[in-house]
């Protein structure tokens, strides 16, 4: 949604970090993502929701084209609060509107110091999936106090569950890891879902298997794509577990060659405002990304 206001420089630079081609080709892509979130709208056995809001200052006058492509390709909507004389109020109402369309799974997502007097817009992006495994550990079968052998050496006491039963399985010699692949029931037989599972073998760390997932995406999607993948017997032992991790992006961002949209004197985001109505430049001061996950049983 940035780059579909960016201008010059900025929108090659945010354009290459996401290696697209042109806005055009992301808006398609939006759209087509947007078409699977609806495919799965009357799914009983899934809850899949994407959700897109503005948050504009009141008064800020953004362009009626850029209001107009990301209300049609995102699904986004719109709504002006007052930064410059409540702040901490529109931060309640972010945090409170990103908690409901997660059921309460992400909370607090912004803190007082991302808001502040200056700010004039702020687009939030919030994903949430629940599914049910199609092949289910059985609650019972857990140990509740079970080694577990973290990538740092140590030994860590887990809820660990486990199940004898037909997976998709594969090895990749690239990464030289295992990998499975566990399927969420679903009513719908043109989407699945999966969550894919990468085991390091011995002499192999997960720092250098993270390293080649992000330096070769093409490794990356044989992995998600299943290649090589056949259906073995497998004594599958997999930990229970929640985790929350909160991150600010500006610096891998900047890293990865988005260079101009952190620069006020850079920034050229004249495609959401002119340059008349913010005579001080639009630029991104923050992207914060939070996701929580729980694994079990059921």
């Amino acid at each position: 949604m940035c780059a579909a206001g960016a201008q010059n420089e900025i929108l090659n630079q945010i354009l290459n970090v996401l290696d697209a081609a042109s806005t055009e080709q992301l808006a398609i892509t939006a759209e087509l993502i947007m078409r699977i979130f609806s495919t799965v709208d009357n799914d009983t056995q899934v809850k899949f929701k994407l959700a897109n809001r503005l948050y504009g200052q009141k008064s800020y006058k953004l362009h009626q084209d850029y209001l107009s492509l990301v209300q049609n390709s995102f699904k986004a909507d719109i709504k002006l609060e007052d930064f410059e004389n409540n702040s901490a109020n529109v931060v309640k109402t972010i945090n409170g509107w990103v908690e409901e369309q997660t059921n309460r799974l992400i909370q607090n997502l912004l803190s007082a110091n991302d808001v502040t007097r200056d700010t004039r817009l702020i687009i939030v992006n919030c994903i949430y999936f629940k599914g049910t495994w199609v092949k289910k550990f059985h609650e019972n079968l857990t140990d509740q106090n079970a080694d577990f052998h973290e990538a740092n050496g140590k030994i860590s006491k887990v809820k660990l569950m486990h199940q004898n039963k037909t997976f998709s399985y594969a090895e990749n010699d690239d990464l030289n890891v295992q990998i499975t692949h566990l399927t969420y029931q679903s009513d719908k037989h043109d989407v699945q879902f999966v969550f894919t599972v990468i085991l390091p073998k011995r002499g192999t760390s997960l720092d250098e298997v993270e390293q080649k997932l992000a330096s070769k995406p093409d490794l990356m999607r044989r992995v998600l794509n299943e290649e090589g993948a056949t259906g073995k017997e497998l004594l599958l032992y997999l930990p229970k577990f929640k985790m929350e991790a909160k991150f600010e992006l500006n610096d891998v961002l900047i890293q990865l060659g988005m260079i101009n949209a952190f620069d006020g004197n850079k920034a050229d985001f004249t495609g959401m405002v002119s340059a008349q109505d913010d005579p001080s430049g639009l630029c991104i001061s923050k992207v914060i990304h939070k996701a929580f996950i729980d694994v079990n049983e059921l």
